[in-house]
């Protein structure tokens, strides 16, 4: 019995050590697995909603939609039941250059917007604000209206209001029970999305995607105005999150640090990302080189494009020698944005190095 006892302790003590052997095996394989074959897991972004349907909205609380720098072409949308109210603010992004909201009291509508500095544009109103609630906030390219609608009145205003990042709705003091709350852009459903800085925005002649917007393609334009890589990396998984398109086309750099003797690395850490995600998702990817200019050295990054293996916008050889000296009349006197006439040639290099937009005319 005595040995029977020890020969079973045995036998479990060899199974133990033989699953021990197998593990360190397998684990150890791991270990020399070659580098070049290992992939760094893409950053998890947290990504909202454009809609939001069914809750209550109470004193003090907030609620956020998808988020992007689109500043033309959009609705925001918001309609349900007033059961009490005292005030209500709903808006675009907040503090940032171009965030706008507007803010909705008892007697009054005031719209606030910044841009250098904060302007506000109030009018009085006689809303009961009782019962049913829908307000409308509708951006073109250049114009904006607000419609608010409550029982059998309606109120509607042209305003100055753009909007950047997060769609939000807040309450001060008001209950009301949400049927819909939304950010609906028709560019969500192109097959051409292009994110940027401020040299991408349809609404100035001297930013290039006007041109291209004119001419009547259609694209996603999703530009923010000192924006680095890292925010346009936000805007690009939100978007991709309601509609993959064919194509993106990926303009950053300016505002990323300037190069000295590789290209800035939170550069080039966004761009190997968005290179990611487009593959996994089977979206071809277009990269842009980015033109130095006397304050921002950019070089190196406009090296590691070329040498990437995707397909670029060369805008750095449409304006400039490469090395920051921009082609006469081309930059503007800040010596950092382009001229009209450098925006029609940024232009006019994005359609000769992406033919394919001759594809996407809008319908008429």
């Amino acid at each position: 019995m005595k040995n029977s006892t020890i020969n079973k302790f045995l036998l479990g003590l060899v199974i133990i050590l033989g699953i021990l052997l197998v593990y360190f095996y397998i684990n150890k394989k791991k270990e020399n697995k070659p580098i070049e074959s290992i992939r760094t897991p893409v950053e998890k972004t947290e990504v909202l909603q454009k809609e939001l349907h069914n809750f209550s909205l109470t004193e003090g609380e907030e609620y956020q939609l998808i988020d992007s720098a689109i500043k033309q072409n959009f609705r925001i949308s918001f309609n349900g039941v007033i059961e009490k109210f005292d005030s209500l603010i709903i808006g675009k992004g907040s503090g940032r250059y171009l965030t706008s909201n507007l803010l909705l009291t008892k007697d009054s509508i005031i719209f606030n917007k910044v841009t250098n500095v904060e302007t506000r544009k109030g009018y009085k109103h006689n809303l009961k604000l009782q019962n049913n609630i829908t307000i409308n906030i509708d951006r073109t390219v250049d114009s904006s209206s607000l419609t608010v609608i409550n029982e059998k009145d309606t109120l509607k205003f042209n305003s100055d209001f753009v909007g950047m990042n997060n769609p939000f709705v807040r309450s001060s003091g008001s209950v009301i029970h949400v049927d819909t709350f939304s950010f609906n852009s028709p560019e969500y459903s192109s097959d051409i999305f292009v994110f940027g800085d401020s040299y991408v925005n349809i609404g100035s002649t001297k930013r290039w995607p006007y041109y291209i917007y004119n001419a009547n393609y259609n694209f996603l334009c999703d530009g923010l105005p000192g924006g680095k890589s890292v925010d346009s990396y936000s805007f690009f998984n939100a978007a991709i999150s309601i509609h993959k398109p064919k194509y993106v086309v990926w303009c950053l750099g300016m505002n990323d640090k300037s190069d000295v003797h590789t290209e800035d690395k939170d550069w080039k850490k966004y761009a190997e990302r968005v290179m990611e995600v487009c593959e996994q998702n089977n979206i071809s990817l277009i990269l842009s080189t980015i033109p130095s200019v006397p304050s921002r050295n950019h070089k190196e990054k406009n090296k590691f494009v070329r040498e990437s293996g995707y397909r670029f916008i060369d805008f750095d050889k449409a304006v400039s020698d490469g090395k920051g000296n921009w082609n006469k009349d081309l930059l503007a006197s800040d010596e950092v944005h382009p001229t009209a006439l450098g925006a029609k040639t940024l232009a006019e290099q994005f359609i000769i190095d992406f033919p394919e937009i001759n594809n996407f005319k809008k319908l008429n």
